[in-house]
């Protein structure tokens, strides 16, 4: 079960190899002889046998228990996977047809097609260190990599080293296939709760031996407790805070690269050991010698901007293949390209560091302009030391502190209050923030003149959102609450989520079934009564039926937004998210002059 793909290479070169996968019941594709080396068949090679595994186990499942006294429920999971097996079939034929095609013109590097769409043209990511010109959009670092996003740079620079390419996806898929591959034998076996903890370990150790990129990802998860169970939420957790560490004396010597001077002349102390370590920088706590200040000093991980610009070409190479087909065979005219683009321009720009203090630094002199005194008393932003900031290395205010997520129930409840109002504040009335909320940026201060307060950490990505879309999110808020769907409808098709043309009327009941259980609070487990089969053929009508787009920037609000409500019910597990954010809302209504 876990050999579900064979290619026969041919014995004269002349001739083509074959691709079969066991799980399409010995279907096949004739490629060209040179697909050895194409990354593009890499990727349509794992995605057309991951889906032909699954069916394949299903169909096998399914024919295990037709026979059983259950026909009806029988009946159900036989056309269930029939429809599995031919939409994964189609699908998975027509991501080779296209990657294939696409490796087989050799005669000029990849070149990257635009946005696909004027309006998706716009950078939602903030780039301080390019716009206040500390890093020349042309530059390269020693290897020749784009210090400054630009994926037809990244693309020109990789087109030259198609084996490092090949050595990446084979990797990845070395780590990544023994999970898939136990997944899947655990979830049609019934085994998911049994293997649950043994599979979570596994994952976050493949997550973390792939690299930031898959790190970033897995991060998404990790703090989400009405979706994961405990032991799940537990091993995710690792990817907070507890990475991997690399050797403190790389370390040391960039620190000392990139600042210019020997450790013992900067600091009279500096940890042993580092503090904390993430996907992208470790942590160590050390003391100036010039001030005798304690600071934090931020070390970027060797390597990692050749790691993370080789995942994003390879995610954009994927947007492009993955994006017509998508629009071929469903009604989302998502503009995949622009999503992948925002997501790997946000990326990039964290690992410059200045990027992070110049964020910090506009993002406390906002929020000065725009909290109240009393919220803003109770918050706090380690001032970054920009005199000793650079590229990979960063110090800011040392600060004493314990995760959020960590703390007893009450005190989040009680200082989650301050976030949520931190972060609508950013949101709606500054339209400038934090993309990275996760729970190892999110401290309760224990120590000193600031104790009891909360205390804002890594601002590595921030997004923008235009003024025209702040007042929009404001008003859907404002339906959504009061479940004016009509309302709703109207604002989705102004932010650009539908199309003018959608049918309006179809759409309410399905909108009241979906949105309507989730109001009631508590995140995803809002959704555990409800009707699923009704759910389903909801969710497959928008699929196939209604015109829909999701906005580039929403993928960075949405993870914001899912982080915090994911902070708030480990505080209360019934915590109503919209609810929460109505106040603010009819606030900023009453004292709008519009």
């Amino acid at each position: 079960r876990t050999m579900v793909l064979a290619v026969q290479w041919p014995a004269k070169p002349s001739s083509t190899p074959r691709l079969a996968s066991p799980g399409f019941c010995g279907t096949t594709a004739t490629l060209p002889s040179d697909t050895s080396r194409s990354v593009e068949f890499s990727a349509a090679a794992a995605a057309f046998t991951i889906a032909g595994s699954a069916a394949g186990l299903l169909r096998r499942k399914r024919q295990e228990r037709f026979s059983g006294p259950s026909f009806r429920a029988a009946l159900i999971q036989r056309r269930a996977t029939s429809v599995l097996e031919r939409s994964s079939l189609e699908a998975g034929a027509k991501l080779l047809e296209e990657a294939v095609r696409a490796s087989q013109d050799t005669s000029k590097p990849t070149e990257f097609s635009s946005y696909s769409e004027q309006k998706n043209r716009q950078s939602y990511v903030s780039q301080q260190a390019a716009e206040e010109g500390l890093e020349d959009v042309s530059a390269v670092d020693e290897d020749g990599l784009p210090l400054v996003y630009s994926v037809d740079r990244i693309a020109k620079y990789w087109n030259t080293k198609p084996g490092e390419l090949a050595e990446r996806w084979s990797r990845f898929l070395r780590i990544s296939t023994p999970f898939i591959t136990r997944f899947l034998y655990s979830l049609i076996n019934g085994r998911l709760w049994e293997d649950e903890g043994s599979l979570a370990s596994q994952a976050v150790d493949n997550l973390q031996e792939l690299g930031p990129t898959f790190v970033k990802l897995g991060q998404v998860l990790s703090i989400r407790p009405d979706v994961l169970p405990p032991t799940t939420m537990k091993e995710l957790a690792r990817l907070q805070d507890g990475i991997a560490i690399f050797s403190n004396s790389e370390a040391r010597a960039l620190i000392e690269k990139e600042l210019g001077s020997p450790l013992h002349d900067l600091f009279s102390s500096f940890s042993d050991e580092p503090v904390a370590a993430a996907s992208l920088a470790q942590v160590y706590r050390a003391t100036l010698r010039a001030t005798g200040e304690e600071v934090a000093v931020k070390v970027q991980r060797p390597g990692a901007l050749g790691t993370v610009s080789k995942d994003l070409y390879v995610l954009r190479k994927l947007a492009d293949v993955a994006q017509p087909l998508i629009r071929r065979f469903t009604a989302d005219e998502t503009d995949y390209v622009a999503l992948t683009e925002t997501f790997a321009e946000g990326l990039y720009t964290e690992l410059d560091f200045r990027n992070e203090g110049l964020n910090a630094l506009r993002m406390e002199a906002l929020l000065q302009e725009n909290l109240s005194p009393e919220n803003l008393s109770r918050i706090v932003i380690p001032t970054p030391l920009m005199s000793l900031t650079t590229r990979r290395v960063m110090l800011s205010k040392w600060v004493n502190g314990v995760k959020l997520s960590s703390l007893p129930q009450h005190e989040i409840n009680e200082l989650i209050i301050i976030g949520q109002e931190v972060f609508l504040t950013q949101l709606l009335d500054i339209g400038f923030f934090h993309g990275d909320p996760h729970p190892g940026n999110l401290l309760k201060i224990t120590e000193g003149e600031d104790a009891g307060k909360l205390c804002l950490l890594d601002f590595g990505l921030v997004a923008k959102v235009p003024p025209s879309d702040r007042d929009i999110i404001v008003a859907a808020v404002v339906h959504l609450g009061t479940q004016n769907w009509e309302g709703l409808i109207e604002d989705f098709v102004r932010l650009g989520f539908l199309a003018e043309d959608t049918d309006r009327g179809s759409l309410i009941p399905i909108l009241q079934r979906i949105l309507g259980p989730y109001l009631k609070g508590g995140g995803a487990q809002s959704m555990k009564n409800a009707n699923f089969q009704a759910l389903s053929q909801d969710l497959l009508k928008v699929n196939l039926e209604v015109r829909f787009s999701i906005p580039p920037y929403i993928s960075l609000l949405a993870r914001s937004v899912a982080t915090l409500e994911g902070v708030a019910l480990q505080g209360d597990p019934g915590y109503q998210i919209v609810a929460q954010a109505y106040p603010f809302v009819v606030r900023k209504l009453l004292k709008n002059e519009n």
